[in-house]
């Protein structure tokens, strides 16, 4: 057998003249639409981010699950299913596909089997990743319990995730509730009768509120602690602020506590995030907390760098949660965006920062005559 590796783009053409299953023909659809589509995302077009506009493709706004049946396994590294000896075509949650990397054709039928009747597959792209476990990891659960699966059917989880401290920490408080797990090996192929795959809604009020809901969080509208989400106390994160000893002295007499989620337990960021009434940091997974303030009003202050091409996840979030958002442009290293550190524009931020607190008092002030 040839050590074959095929890339997304030959599954494709391969799919296209039928000499690979797709899941659109091979999958059934039993819960949610495959083909409802919603607009284009509006872009965040403040001063200076009018000069440099994202474009964005529109986006399958709603969630589905797809039951797949058959002689089927399931790859570890993809999360791809293969149907007898053939990959299927897009049978993953279809968020990334074509991030994914090539399918090992060989590799899938050399290594260790593990079979089961059926199971849920919760394999995604990036979800060892704070920001992608948040917002699409734990929304899977969201719609699988929506869609009525029972609770004894295992959900699969790769081993990298559950490695993760978050993972874990997430797990003790609830995530799966009775749901039992199956901890999906790296040099391991996963054999079943029946697979069903979850794709998460994209940014619904459903989806956002979950996590909040899931894990016990309880925003309160009166509170107003202010937060620094920092990148800078743990050697080797990226995107660090080179500045911020200087940023932090401006923001600490204005009543900021620095916060790094990055060593804080999931409990206590749960806590601080529902209880913030503004939150200023850098572009990052941390920022992912603010989905714990959802019902509340919450004022963010997001520092991107100048070399960052996509933007606009916070921005969104933000508008879906009607939250009070502004960003500033850093000033970031000649390096690749994903990992450059940066100097923040100080006076860009305090300026955004004193918008924030003015919309602060105003929404709270509100907020206290209406309660009294």
């Amino acid at each position: 057998m040839p050590r074959l590796n095929l890339t997304v783009r030959w599954q494709r053409k391969l799919a296209r003249f039928h000499l690979l299953p797709s899941a659109e023909r091979f999958a059934e659809t039993i819960f949610g639409a495959t083909d409802e589509y919603g607009p284009a995302y509006p872009d965040y077009d403040r001063p200076p981010f009018d000069k440099r506009p994202i474009k964005f493709r529109h986006e399958r706004m709603n969630g589905w699950v797809r039951l797949f049946t058959g002689k089927l396994r399931l790859e570890y590294a993809t999360g791809l299913i293969y149907s007898g000896l053939r990959p299927i075509y897009r049978s993953t949650d279809d968020i990334y596909t074509k991030f994914l990397p090539a399918t090992k054709y060989y590799a899938t039928f050399r290594r260790k089997r593990r079979h089961i009747d059926e199971a849920i597959v919760l394999t995604t792209l990036w979800a060892d990743g704070y920001y992608h476990f948040l917002y699409e990891f734990v929304a899977k659960v969201e719609l699988i319990e929506r869609a009525g699966l029972s609770p004894t059917i295992p959900a699969i989880v790769p081993k990298g995730l559950t490695e993760r401290s978050f993972f874990k920490q997430a797990v003790a408080l609830g995530l799966f509730g009775d749901r039992p797990i199956i901890v999906q090996e790296e040099d391991e192929v996963i054999e079943a009768r029946r697979f069903y795959v979850v794709r998460p809604d994209r940014h619904s009020q459903r989806q956002l509120g979950f996590p909040a809901k899931r894990f016990g969080a309880c925003p309160d509208p009166q509170a107003r602690l202010r937060i620094y989400v920092s990148r800078n106390t743990q050697a080797g994160t990226i995107r660090q602020i080179l500045n911020e000893q200087e940023l932090v002295a401006r923001l600490e007499p204005l009543g900021f506590q620095v916060v790094d989620p990055g060593t804080t337990p999931l409990s206590a960021q749960i806590d601080l995030f529902s209880r913030a009434s503004i939150v200023v940091g850098p572009h990052g997974a941390g920022l992912a907390n603010i989905l714990f303030r959802t019902g509340a009003p919450m004022a963010l202050v997001e520092m991107i760098n100048d070399t960052k091409l996509t933007h606009h996840h916070f921005f969104q979030i933000a508008r879906l949660c009607d939250y009070f958002y502004r960003a500033t442009l850093n000033r970031a290293e000649a390096t690749w965006e994903q990992t450059a550190n940066a100097h923040a524009d100080i006076e860009s931020v305090m300026e955004a920062v004193n918008e924030a607190i003015a919309w602060e008092h105003s929404t709270y002030d509100g907020v206290a005559k209406q309660a009294g």
